[in-house]
């Protein structure tokens, strides 16, 4: 669960989110919005990444800033489109998360095992960074945009995973303007305009 209580954020300067209230439980909940709106700021704000302007976090009744670095790794599983500096192989990537053979695969991420990672194509990397993140047991799993680069048929396969993972009591807020997936998830929405975040 996680509590959002008069949650302000900003980011550059920028006021982004202001005097959001919401409680999350087991689930998926999509945020939607414009680009630059602050759908991956608030996302951020939930981990603790970008300070709040204003406001409080709980985490499952704990204040997010009384968690320790180790707690907040336990509580959560986060996912972006990243740029990795080293040339990690595929098979480096998905064991960051807990993965491994013989684990569930339905993203076909392990035939990319020995594979580098910057010789892989946008859609190959996301599906190694999204095996690697959902490989992980914990109750809470953030994504932002995790569609993108993927197919109809990888989407559908993501949208499965989730949709599994909420079923079993976990509570997943995904930011995604992709409405081949949403329309795939049993999901409640939630919208970010001018600065709010309303259902």
């Amino acid at each position: 669960m996680i509590k959002c209580t008069s949650l302000s954020a900003a980011r550059g300067g920028s006021s982004l989110i202001n005097q959001f209230s919401f409680e999350f439980t087991s689930g998926v909940y999509i945020i939607k919005g414009a680009n630059g709106s602050g759908k991956s700021t608030f996302l951020l704000s939930l981990l603790g990444e970008v300070p709040l302007a204003a406001g409080r976090v709980e985490i499952n009744g704990r204040d997010l800033l009384a968690l320790s670095q180790v707690e907040r790794s336990a509580a959560f599983s986060w996912y972006e489109d990243q740029e990795i500096a080293f040339n990690f192989t595929a098979k480096d990537v998905l064991e960051w998360g807990g993965w491994r053979a013989g684990m569930p695969d339905a993203l076909s991420a392990e035939e990319l095992s020995p594979r580098e990672w910057k010789k892989l194509s946008r859609g190959e990397r996301a599906r190694v960074l999204l095996t690697s993140v959902l490989a992980k047991t914990c109750p809470h799993y953030l994504l932002d945009e995790p569609a993108a680069g993927l197919d109809d048929s990888m989407i559908l396969k993501l949208a499965s995973i989730l949709n599994a993972k909420a079923r079993d009591g976990a509570l997943v807020i995904i930011s995604e303007h992709d409405l081949r997936l949403i329309n795939s998830l049993n999901a409640s929405e939630l919208r970010i305009h001018e600065g709010l975040l309303t259902e």
